[in-house]
């Protein structure tokens, strides 16, 4: 009886079976992703397209685009991140680059952003700045703001660039409450710097500005 279980042919419909499972569950855990990025939008009044997991709009009065998309280099270290942008309003310079990776997800190879201290060593240690204009250091060193940007270092990467906060994690939430969940600290970190910033710095962009900006530099988002 064994022998037909390690027979050619037994293995091979024991990889078909497996192969069966595997397929099974990815694609309902596919299901379960779209459906909870589906009700996340609804009770936002987002919009998700079609055939990707995408999401925008204007969630709690800010600009926002949710979307998953791919990373790495090589075939098998590629993989699934999620990647959040909020619009912060015109609050820093556009010319601002501040940025924090984990070493392990560095891509070998890259250009580092020359650095500029801030002037404190927290901070400093963890993100790579570029451009940073007088103006534009006391809002990021603001208490607020500072102990935000600290709490966000978990993350697999997080940038100021163009005007917009980008916040990347592995993976894909499968539920809304991972989603609000994701949201929430750099949510809070975004109305942080829009409050600390002076009243006069605030700008806001027209909808055809909005949607280019968000275009910029997306993983590729990846279809659901």
């Amino acid at each position: 009886m064994l022998s037909g279980v390690f027979s050619p042919l037994g293995i091979l419909a024991s990889l078909l079976v497996l192969g069966a499972l595997v397929l099974a569950t990815l694609f309902q855990l596919k299901r379960r992703q779209r459906a909870a990025w589906e009700a996340f939008a609804k009770s936002h009044g987002l919009s998700i397209a079609d055939r990707r997991m995408e999401v925008q709009g204007r969630y709690q009065g800010r600009t926002l685009l949710l979307a998953t998309g791919k990373r790495g280099a090589s075939s098998k270290k590629r993989h699934t991140v999620t990647v959040l942008r909020l619009d912060l309003e015109g609050a820093l310079p556009a010319a601002l680059l501040l940025e924090h990776e984990r070493p392990e997800d560095k891509i070998p190879g890259a250009a580092t952003p020359r650095e500029e201290a801030l002037g404190d060593a927290e901070l400093d240690a963890a993100f790579q700045v570029e451009g940073l204009a007088p103006e534009a250091r006391p809002i990021i060193l603001d208490p607020g703001v500072r102990q935000r940007l600290l709490g966000l270092k978990g993350h697999r990467r997080v940038s100021i660039k163009g005007g917009w906060l980008q916040v990347e994690q592995r993976g894909v939430p499968a539920s809304a409450a991972a989603l609000e969940a994701l949201l929430r600290a750099p949510h809070d970190l975004a109305r942080a710097v829009t409050e600390a910033a002076p009243a006069t710095n605030a700008v806001e962009a027209s909808p055809h500005a909005e949607a280019s900006r968000m275009d910029e530099e997306l993983p590729g988002s990846e279809h659901a």
